[in-house]
């Protein structure tokens, strides 16, 4: 029961530092009173089944500072008993079968579709409000600025998008009734050209460069602060991305976001019961580090008393052997605490294997939206009477843009010139996202040598524990040989400093802040998160969803970009 739940909480926490059904639920949008429910369906009059599964992604169109022009959802119905008609209960507007040529007529709120035994794949508009609302502010040289007025300037700026989490439900934590967010796990991506941005930052992500670009990911959590209940000045969970560059005459291509809210819903709470387990668990943790870094001083200690004070040889020794004791009390608290380390690297092993399952989504939405703007560019060359040989696709409409700029007049190039550029600007995101979760699959990889190289620790642990024990009573038998241990003691001197600070560092970063994160209620803080991956679980639509139905939703935000006049 112990390692089941601190396998949970070390999962959570190291997401952190680093990335329903049926019923009703209590909903809250801003700072509003009123009490709606989670966009699940009841159960509509129908004789059609509903299908097996729903994936649900949500496109938002925004300007350059995020306000939203227009909300797009894609619906995939997946038909896995293969049944004549579907019954769906999505909300929208202006509803098109895009795959095929299946109808659908309408009972109530619910669209019946003519399935024949197949896939459905629907698009449509709503006007709803989002469960995470973005807001993209921008300031030159400390100060605030709109993204028009910042185009062509130069200096040092800052852009942060902010991220507003609407959606929670009302739980029962600790006896009485608390506001619980979705837990969306929010990542927003953008090129910049290295021309224009230098000296990129990010608050938290990460920064990749080819020479000629560079790529920023950066990851927020709205909401999970709250969820948790974790003091921000002990633990800050990000909830925003601030980018900061030196720029020189600004321009912003598109930037794109991708919110999911299934990360924390695939956590076991079934297994989150031992709470009183791991506070016990913690507490030896603690003690054990503080008990191995005494031990750790004592020793440096005395060995610096043997090199400073050789005519006290022997009372210098003495204080060795009460150090080599300290030591081997600490080897034995090092052998728990290590013991505890191989279960949190078998956490974060499976957290990276979690993250590393959610790649092919990001990758799939990323590619879909990539054939959203391939198939817009084509209808509006079409509409400006530009023949094109084929379909664009990502492969191929670069040769086919470059030929039509070829044999069109230079002054009717403008369009598509910048067409292409768009084009070109999201396939490098597209491009930079595909390393991004290709470095997440290696990174799950060596999380899985990590925990082989935790277990060999743990033995040695184990070996160092009998081997201080014989260590105390050597130093004893050295007493008669003193001298000729001066040159090896201070070898031995340095390396027990640099045990002591390295020990000293293991406990400020890693232990500390688990235990000050907490703040001592434990039992509080594994309830919280039970209740978060719980309404992680419930929410699996936004434009609604058919009763048994599993469902999975993922919003992508896109920006307009800023460009300089020419």
């Amino acid at each position: 029961m112990k390692k089941s739940a601190l396998k949970a909480v070390s999962l959570c926490l190291c997401g952190t530092l680093v990335i329903g059904c049926g019923g009703v639920h209590a909903l809250a949008s801003g700072n509003e009173a009123s009490v709606r429910p989670v966009p699940v369906s009841a159960a509509a009059p129908v004789q059609a089944p509903p299908p097996s599964a729903k994936e649900e992604t949500v496109y938002v169109l925004a300007s350059a500072d995020g306000t939203v022009e227009k909300v797009i959802v894609s619906d995939w119905l997946k038909n896995a008993g293969g049944s004549a008609s579907l019954a769906d209960d999505a909300r929208l507007d202006g509803v098109e079968n895009v795959k095929g040529s299946e109808s659908f007529t309408l009972s109530g709120d619910t669209r019946v579709w003519d399935a024949q035994g197949n896939d459905i794949y629907t698009r449509g508009t709503t006007e709803q409000d989002l469960p995470v609302s973005m807001t993209v502010r921008y300031t030159l040289d400390g100060k605030a600025i709109s993204p028009e007025e910042l185009a062509g300037k130069s200096g040092r700026v800052a852009i942060r998008f902010d991220y507003d989490n609407h959606a929670y439900q009302l739980m029962d934590v600790g006896g009485k009734q608390e506001k619980i967010y979705v837990p969306f796990a929010v990542l927003t991506g953008v090129v910049l050209e290295q021309d224009v941005f230098r000296n990129v930052e990010v608050s938290s992500g990460r920064i990749f460069n080819d020479g000629d670009r560079t790529a920023v990911i950066g990851m927020a959590f709205p909401g999970l602060q709250e969820d948790l209940n974790v003091d921000p000045e002990r633990l800050e969970i990000p909830d925003y991305v601030e980018i900061t560059a030196d720029v020189t005459g600004f321009a912003l291509g598109t930037t794109f976001t991708v919110a999911v809210s299934d990360l924390f819903g695939q956590l076991d709470t079934e297994k989150l019961n031992g709470t009183d387990d791991l506070n016990e668990s913690l507490d030896q943790l603690t003690d054990a580090m503080d008990q191995l870094m005494d031990g750790a001083d004592q020793l440096h200690e005395g060995l610096n008393t043997l090199l400073e004070k050789s005519g006290e040889l022997v009372s210098g020794i003495d204080k060795l052997s009460e150090g080599a004791a300290a030591l081997t009390a600490g080897a034995d608290a090092l052998e728990t605490g290590v013991s505890q380390l191989q279960e949190g690297s078998e956490a974060l092993s499976l957290g990276l294997k979690t993250l590393n399952e959610n790649s092919e989504a990001l990758n799939a939405g990323a590619e879909q939206v990539f054939q959203v703007l391939l198939a817009s560019a084509g209808e509006q060359l079409k509409k400006a009477g530009v023949p094109l040989p084929a379909e664009l696709t990502a492969e191929n409409y670069g040769q086919i843009l470059d030929g039509l700029l070829a044999s069109l007049p230079e002054a009717a190039s403008g369009p598509v010139v910048q067409l292409k550029a768009s084009l070109d600007s999201y396939n490098q995101f597209y491009q930079g996202l595909q390393s991004y979760t290709a470095g997440v699959a290696q990174a799950s990889a060596g999380a899985g040598s990590l925990t082989d190289g935790a277990s060999r620790l743990c033995d040695g642990a184990s070996k160092l524990r009998s081997g201080t024990a014989e260590l105390h009573g050597g130093i004893m038998t050295l007493k008669n040989s003193a001298p000729a241990l001066v040159d090896g003691v201070e070898q031995l001197r340095d390396g027990s400093r640099e045990l002591a600070d390295g020990l000293d560092e293991l406990n400020r970063e890693g232990i500390e802040k688990l235990v000050n994160a907490v703040d001592g209620d434990l039992e509080g803080f594994v309830e919280r998160l039970r209740a978060t991956a719980d309404v992680s679980r419930d929410y699996q639509s936004f434009s609604g969803i058919a009763p048994e139905t599993e469902g999975q939703v993922k919003f992508i935000y896109r920006t307009a970009s800023v460009e300089a006049e020419k």
